[in-house]
């Protein structure tokens, strides 16, 4: 199975990028990981849709991003058939393997100076977020577990981006979280200038614990960062699940 994720493509700033990449005739799912549009432009929302499909005809699964404005969900929801998740998940099945998606806009650690003047239950509401996401990682019966994110959800993902900026920019009170329920793969956005990709595990353990630990991947599908869409090539051999990221094609 192959999957695709990208966020931050801010409608025309970004779209050439998108112009730019070639069709993806491969890709089975495509994930949208927020701020498709710039400043709840609904015209460029449209217009990065309109570009998507016609790079695939892969399923879309989206969340949405600071710049989608929460006022505007549902006209977003009425322009699109793509599913677009608010601390909701779903379950698909491709090449005979159950895929759980968790979607979700994400949290920060401290609202930016806009959310904490405009939004007064913002601290709250994003607590809120953190503990509803933790219930809806649970595995239950899926061959693979996505965490769909738009905000950071680990700070080690920021490196590159102004260390003060890191608490406004997402939240590594989400580790915890994905060291408890271990999804196989994360997938966040919103950080232009951060890093590619980590890996997420207890820092502190014997070393026989080391050996057992499995690592947890994080991809930053930021647009501006990436230059490209991010493809991983998902397999399950043998009840054991691989990931390794791939060229888009």
């Amino acid at each position: 199975m192959i999957v695709g994720a990208v966020g931050d493509v801010h409608g025309k700033k970004f779209l050439g990028i998108l112009e730019a990449q070639g069709k993806m005739e491969d890709l089975d799912l495509l994930l949208l990981a927020g701020d498709l549009t710039d400043g709840n432009d609904i015209e460029g929302f449209d217009l990065v849709i309109t570009e998507l499909k016609r790079l695939t005809d892969a399923r879309m699964i989206g969340v949405f991003g600071n710049e989608e404005y929460d006022g505007s969900h549902q006209e977003y929801r009425k322009r699109t058939d793509i599913t677009f998740m608010d601390d909701e998940a779903i379950t698909i099945e491709k090449h005979g393997m159950k895929v759980k998606i968790v979607g979700t806009t994400g949290s920060l650690d401290r609202p930016t100076w806009w959310q904490r003047t405009n939004l007064p239950d913002i601290w709250r509401r994003y607590q809120l977020r953190i503990e509803r996401v933790s219930q809806l990682l649970e595995r239950e019966d899926s061959d693979v577990l996505i965490l769909l994110a738009h905000y950071a959800v680990s700070y080690k993902t920021l490196l590159g981006e102004k260390e003060e900026r890191y608490s406004e920019m997402g939240s590594r009170r989400f580790e915890s979280i994905i060291l408890e329920k271990k999804p196989d793969i994360v997938f966040h956005a919103h950080a232009h200038a951060g890093t590619k990709t980590v890996s997420i595990m207890r820092e502190q353990m014997s070393l026989e614990d080391f050996d057992k630990e499995r690592k947890i991947p994080v991809y930053n599908v930021s647009l501006p960062l990436r230059k490209s869409i991010t493809c991983l090539d998902v397999r399950k051999e043998k009840e054991e699940l691989h990931v390794r990221e791939t060229e888009c094609r």
